[in-house]
């Protein structure tokens, strides 16, 4: 909802909308690859940003960025999204326990916003900031956007709020409801389709002790050490600069450190010269998670998919985006085409991608600049959600 602050025109007579937003610039707005603004969100951490489970649909797992500053279309900054989190608790349908986290490629340039410990009462005024709309099919996305609101009811995990004069719209879903001392108190979750009749937001309270401080606690900073999987630089106890990407498949990232010896290494791992011109502990393809590597399971692998084969894949289509590295798109059975290592046996009727990168024959990794790493494969990524927008009993923003 941009602060998409909705007067009821019929209510509050001459005020229609919020105003442009310049000092909360620690609320983003979530832009698709394509650069829709889909919802809005607030960082809480360097790296992390909070919004609401029910933004997280395919396209925030392709490409999408969050953006800062006032316009969308001309953001002060960008930083592409690594990956995210879903409350484990959210309901799709009822849109209960609405909340999510951003894990950002690179450090906010903007301070957390801090959260709050408890919700607002009732009768208490909050802010709304957000990127939406500033009224049902008003199609004006894009402007940071304030707005004042009252709470009018609080239960156990979320509280209301009424026009005093605005409310949240399209596009605000996720952006902050803010607490008279600054503090995070809401996540945009839904409202009346026309946005006037109230808003729900998520309490912030009630959703810190179960998934943001263990989310954060899992993937903060200085959380993997060398071998383990890393989604931006300073998530490695070695800091910037130890997160490779695997040279056999861009999706994989895993934290290194300096040798002279493979007995310096973790095990599993080699002692090899990286494009860099240092030699650091890698792995020998195929890198742990990647296409083509061993799992057992859907845990093992980067893209969540463990084929028939014992082998990661990832769903992909004849002739459509090249699968990574050197993977090849194959049927395997039925009707579903994975990318898996060249020379997996592949069912009759079957048919290989057009496009293949040759096996690299040593275990070089090149480190590449990881921003560049991060930005997805169109059409083949798998959400890392099963929320959708379909079938909730109130609309979300």
């Amino acid at each position: 909802m941009a602060l998409a602050v909705i007067a009821l025109a019929a209510i509050v007579p001459l005020v229609t909308h919020g105003t442009t937003d310049a000092s909360d610039p620690a609320v983003v707005a979530i832009v698709t690859s394509d650069g829709v603004v889909a919802c809005s969100g607030t960082v809480i951490a360097p790296h992390f940003v909070l919004t609401a489970g029910h933004c997280i649909v395919p396209e925030i797992a392709q490409g999408a960025s969050v953006v800062f500053g006032t316009q969308a279309g001309a953001p002060s900054a960008t930083v592409p999204i690594a990956a995210s989190r879903v409350d484990p608790t959210f309901d799709a349908v009822s849109l209960a326990d609405d909340a999510a986290i951003l894990v950002l490629a690179a450090g906010a340039p903007a301070a957390p916003v801090p959260l709050a410990t408890s919700a607002p009462a009732v009768g208490a005024n909050v802010t709304l900031v957000g990127w939406g709309e500033t009224g049902a099919d008003a199609g004006d996305f894009g402007a940071k956007r304030t707005g004042a609101s009252t709470v009018t009811a609080v239960d156990a995990t979320t509280f209301t709020v009424a026009a005093m004069p605005s409310q949240p719209c399209e596009g605000d879903s996720g952006g902050p409801a803010l607490a008279p001392d600054g503090s995070l108190a809401g996540i945009t979750s839904h409202g009346d389709a026309a946005c006037a009749a109230g808003a729900v937001y998520t309490r912030v309270d009630a959703v810190t002790a179960g998934f943001v401080t263990p989310t954060l606690a899992v993937l903060g900073d200085g959380t993997s050490a060398p071998g383990q999987r890393c989604l931006y630089p300073e998530q490695c106890t070695g800091g910037a600069g130890a997160c490779l990407v695997a040279g056999d498949d861009p999706d994989v990232h895993y934290c290194t450190a300096d040798c002279t010896f493979d007995a310096d290494c973790p095990h599993g791992m080699l002692c090899a010269a990286t494009a860099d011109l240092r030699t650091r502990c890698v792995y020998p393809f195929p890198t742990p998670g990647a296409i083509g590597a061993p799992c057992t399971g859907d845990g093992d692998c980067v893209e969540g998919a463990c084929t028939s084969a014992a082998a990661c894949g990832l769903q992909c289509v004849p002739g459509g985006a090249a699968c990574p590295g050197s993977s090849q798109c194959t049927l395997l059975g039925g009707v579903d085409f994975e990318c898996t290592a060249p020379g997996t046996p592949q069912a009759e009727g079957g048919a290989s991608c057009t496009f293949t990168r040759p096996a690299s024959p040593a275990p070089l990794v090149l480190a590449l600049p990881f921003v560049v790493a991060l930005l997805r494969r169109g059409g083949r990524r798998r959400s890392r959600s099963s929320a959708t927008r379909a079938g909730a009993t109130a609309k979300p923003r």
